[in-house]
């Protein structure tokens, strides 16, 4: 198949399980735009998982209107037995084009067999897609670089959209009321969606980086999470003049909070230091400089959608890289990489 297509109707495929990763989603935010801007006016129907989707409910503030349906009760078998079936999934329905975001043959099988013009899969290096991105299949690449190489394959063209997503002024608007002009805000999230696999830098050294930050002048902003509800009195103890906006929402209307109000709140920070965590895919969704920091997930595939990145790996300061835990990035490391952060421009949106 070669050419531009011409399509109205795209059908994109996440997966068969309860959607309930905010950071897996925020990932995706970058191949909505994609494809909104390659194939304008295509409507987009989003298989998300059983059960209610995130973009439309707590996420759909950054969803924008660009998915048009969503399906929450198709499960796809994993087991190669079941593409054997009479019936294909979604009987009765065509789509221009069909995005398969996940690697299972099986459940790829099964979902080629809706009628379409174009189906797209990276399943065993495109081997079951009827284009691949240009170049050709690769290994490797950050998550949303790997879904922007679907989008890349539909398209027949390399697609790089904005890395800040779009939320309406309403939004804006709560964060200026929160954080208002004037200070500079150095953001720090020290949770994570999974704090005992070893991503959490040590609380106590988040304290550290924010008394250091406030001795230069600047205003620390903590991001906690409702599971990280239990530091807050700590915190505000522990680094008087800290900033806690989405804790203290006075005058801002009640739908106005989550994860949307973290990435309009990004857009009032100078720069962001964050675990590899949900919450820091929607800080640099929302166009905070980010210093992301790494153990053991590695940040070639898992850093977040930004050009405006330093990451820092635990295993960069050990003789050996073997085994280190995040404790060893040490707190100079950090407080520099903000201090360098900073002195640098950031790219344009």
């Amino acid at each position: 198949m070669k050419g531009d297509l011409s399509l109205d109707t795209i059908l994109v495929y996440v997966g068969s399980n309860r959607d309930d990763a905010i950071g897996e989603n925020v990932i995706k935010l970058p191949l909505l735009r994609a494809l909104g801007d390659a194939f304008t006016g295509a409507r987009i129907t989003w298989i998300a998982g059983l059960g209610p989707a995130q973009f439309d409910g707590i996420l759909k503030p950054l969803a924008g209107g660009m998915i048009d349906e969503f399906i929450t009760d198709l499960h796809l078998s994993d087991n190669p037995l079941a593409v054997l079936g009479i019936r294909p999934p979604l009987a009765g329905r065509r789509f221009g084009l069909i995005i398969d975001t996940q690697h299972l043959p099986a459940r790829t099988l099964r979902l080629r067999r809706i009628p379409h013009e174009c189906f797209v899969s990276p399943a065993w290096r495109y081997a079951f897609s009827d284009r691949k991105p240009p170049g050709g299949a690769k290994d490797g690449g950050t998550l949303a670089e790997r879904l922007l190489a679907l989008a890349a394959a539909a398209a027949g063209r390399p697609l790089r959209p904005s890395h800040i997503a779009p939320l309406p002024d309403a939004w804006h608007a709560a964060a200026r009321a929160l954080l208002p002009e004037g200070p500079v805000y150095v953001g720090l999230a020290p949770g994570a969606g999974r704090q005992g696999t070893g991503k959490c830098w040590p609380l106590a050294r988040f304290v550290a980086l924010a008394r250091d930050q406030s001795a230069k002048g600047r205003v620390p902003v903590f991001f906690l999470g409702p599971d990280e509800a239990g530091w807050l009195a700590d915190l505000r103890q522990g680094v008087p003049g800290a900033e806690f906006p989405e804790w203290e929402r006075a005058g801002v209307p009640g739908p106005i909070e989550g994860p949307p109000l973290v990435v309009a709140l990004a857009h009032r920070l100078a720069v962001a230091v964050s675990n590899c965590s949900g919450t820091g895919h929607l800080l640099a969704a929302g166009g905070a400089p980010m210093v992301s920091l790494f153990a053991p997930t590695d940040p070639a595939k898992f850093a977040p959608y930004t050009p405006d990145l330093t990451a820092i790996r635990a295993q960069d300061f050990a003789a050996d890289g073997a085994g280190v835990g995040i404790e060893a990035i040490p707190l100079d490391a950090v407080s520099g990489a903000i201090d360098a952060r900073l002195s640098a421009p950031k790219s344009p949106v």
